[in-house]
């Protein structure tokens, strides 16, 4: 454990906030290759980048307060009330953030005539590689840590904050893994469906979304950091499992298996080569 990736006399460099701004840059030139790749305007993302980002951070921040309410209301006074504003307290909710950024983005494709669809097969993948980059942080930083665990790999983090002294689960790692390897795959996938004709866009986006929330719902049984609780279910995993069944129902719904076909053999047509 590591919070501070290093410090000066004059200032030091958090390392969650470190690997979350290498996770963006990172994130915006796999969106800038995609986007170029998928002959979309870069142009409309530009114009409303800033938009985008404020609800974004909204979002964060409202699904944050919500799910450590404790924290925010222990008491009704001023100060507690401008504690609300104060994001830079890491009190920022990385489901808060994913949706009100697509619900938003949603709306002003919407009203620009953009194929939200299209977007999606390219802002996905781009997401998760900042997203993989940002649990290498979360690793450093000790939050979104595991329960106690007898594997080998198991780690200690010598921090008040975490309240297991023996080893645990290093769940940030194992989110990193299977987060590039997802972000690894639907690139791939990308290049292979440009060629196979499909009527419908979309399948790249939803295909993410549907396993990276079904791998996370799993995750959260190895979590060992306080979320609340709901019918001794924590919340961050009901939200994860209804995102993974709602998005492969409307993966389904949307693509008939013939898709599935022709991607899976244009895939093993590119493998042979």
């Amino acid at each position: 454990m590591n919070p501070i990736l290093f410090e000066t006399k004059y200032f030091a460099i958090n390392s969650l906030w470190f690997f979350i701004t290498i996770g963006i840059i990172a994130g915006t030139y796999a969106l800038i290759i995609l986007a170029e790749r998928n002959s979309l305007k870069l142009q409309f993302l530009s114009e409303n980048t800033l938009k985008l980002i404020l609800w974004t951070v909204i979002g964060a921040r409202v699904f944050a307060i919500i799910e450590n309410y404790q924290s925010y209301f222990y008491e009704f006074s001023l100060q507690t009330f401008l504690n609300l504003f104060y994001i830079w307290d890491k009190g920022l909710s990385f489901s808060g953030a994913v949706l009100a950024f697509f619900i938003y983005f949603y709306i002003i494709c919407k009203k620009n005539n953009q194929d939200f669809f299209k977007w999606l097969d390219v802002l996905v993948p781009a997401s998760l590689i900042a997203i993989a980059f940002g649990n290498i942080g979360a690793f450093f930083e000790g939050s979104n840590y595991g329960h106690e665990t007898s594997l080998p790999w198991g780690v200690n983090f010598e921090s008040p904050s975490i309240k297991y002294t023996v080893p645990i689960h290093p769940t940030q790692i194992y989110s990193f893994i299977y987060t590039a390897i997802i972000a690894a795959g639907l690139i791939l996938i990308n290049r292979i469906e440009k060629f196979s004709n499909l009527e419908k866009t979309g399948f790249i986006g939803i295909l993410g979304i549907t396993a990276y929330n079904f791998l996370r719902f799993l995750e959260e049984f190895l979590r060992g950091d306080d979320a609340i609780m709901i019918l001794g279910i924590r919340f961050p995993q009901i939200i994860a499992g209804l995102i993974a069944i709602s998005a492969g129902i409307f993966l389904y719904l949307r693509y008939n298996s013939t898709t599935a076909k022709k991607i899976i053999n244009k895939f093993k047509k590119t493998w042979k080569k």
